[in-house]
């Protein structure tokens, strides 16, 4: 069988969630399939990891300036067919093959519109109700995306299969450069870490309310550090930080574990989330976890967290002083979390998805 697949997701620089999915996911099946043909259509030139794949996959790089999924890799799947078309994030080409595969990470722009721009907005509803429409097969990242996807496209749940993401610990921990190892040793002794992107569904602006608070209230010493991109409508969020020196902005880094693993606490207060990577990111660090008790968080972190409604600034800065207080709390979510971490692997992902593909 012949297999296509939108890589160019897999091909960025600065990766978050999706794009950490989209590259673990193409070698990871190159370690599990040797049978099938696969082609990886990029827009850009390759990166460096790319080369390192086996000789049944191809790469093919198709430049175009706008809409690239839409046009260009319809025209291409038009002249040149493949059995199978895999698109790792909700974007479906106008023209496909009856048995295209996307995967759908979340449909935060249903729940939560005003936090996106007016024309990212109408893109994601248009793409997301195509993919739903016309894709033989849905991945949903969680139980949650999948009954999410049900409520508001009126999906046949037989349509969609739920293939959790994964980890590996001999590939993904690895140490920084020597620029973030002299960033992670500048930072404060004591902190409280929170790693994501910075928009408005991630509630940063409520962590750092709850936990100013909460310094004034209990004098803790630790410190709040935000590590992330710039996301959707981030100018906010860049101001309140700005007006508390408790609270540091460290930006994008490459690799999270240079900073995580001198955290007290990985705070995840989003008000919903697909997934939530950094959850497993924490257990693998072997640093405790306090989230929202709302959509997929729950289903990831298990008994392994301790949680807190996300609109609640009392209930943040609880959770959040509970573990700071409670070395006992904090080793027992530690080890928790290290045992719930052996649910999850990039194989167990890349296996599922095959299935998936080749069905």
């Amino acid at each position: 069988m012949k297999i296509g697949i939108e890589a160019e997701r897999a091909n960025s620089d600065y990766p978050t969630g999706v794009e950490h999915y989209a590259q673990q996911l193409i070698l990871n099946l190159a370690k599990i399939d040797a049978q099938n043909d696969y082609v990886l259509y990029l827009r850009t030139q390759p990166a460096k990891w790319f080369a390192g794949l086996p000789s049944n996959f191809k790469i093919k790089i198709l430049p175009f300036p706008i809409f690239w999924t839409q046009l260009r890799l319809s025209w291409e799947v038009l002249l040149h067919p493949v059995d199978s078309l895999f698109i790792m994030a909700s974007a479906l080409p106008i023209i496909h093959p009856k048995n295209s595969i996307v995967t759908i990470h979340d449909i935060a722009w249903d729940f939560y519109p005003e936090t996106f721009g007016k024309f990212t907005l109408n893109y994601l509803r248009f793409s997301t109700w195509y993919a739903c429409r016309f894709a033989n097969k849905i991945i949903a990242v969680s139980e949650q995306t999948k009954k999410d996807l049900i409520k508001k496209y009126n999906l046949d749940p037989a349509k969609i299969a739920v293939v959790y993401h994964g980890f590996d610990r001999n590939t993904e921990m690895e140490k920084g450069s020597s620029e973030e190892q002299r960033l992670a040793g500048s930072l404060p002794k004591k902190f409280v870490l929170f790693l994501s992107t910075l928009q408005p569904r991630k509630n940063v602006i409520g962590l750092i309310d709850a936990f100013i608070e909460l310094k004034k209230e209990k004098q803790i010493e630790h410190s709040l550090v935000l590590a992330g991109g710039k996301g959707w409508l981030y100018n906010k969020i860049i101001r309140k930080i700005s007006e508390h020196p408790e609270v540091l902005y460290i930006g994008y880094v490459q690799n999270r574990f240079e900073f995580l693993k001198n955290a007290d606490l990985l705070v995840q207060p989003s008000f919903y989330e697909g997934f939530g990577m950094s959850i497993l990111d924490a257990f693998a660090a072997g640093v405790p976890v306090a989230c929202s008790n709302v959509s997929s968080l729950p289903e990831v972190a298990g008994e392994a967290a301790i949680y807190f409604n996300p609109n609640s600034k009392q209930e943040i800065k609880q959770a959040i002083y509970n573990v700071l207080a409670d070395r006992s709390l904090h080793d027992r979510l530690a080890e928790k979390g290290s045992e719930r971490l052996k649910l999850f692997s990039w194989q167990k992902c890349a296996e599922q998805t095959l299935q998936v593909l080749t069905k």
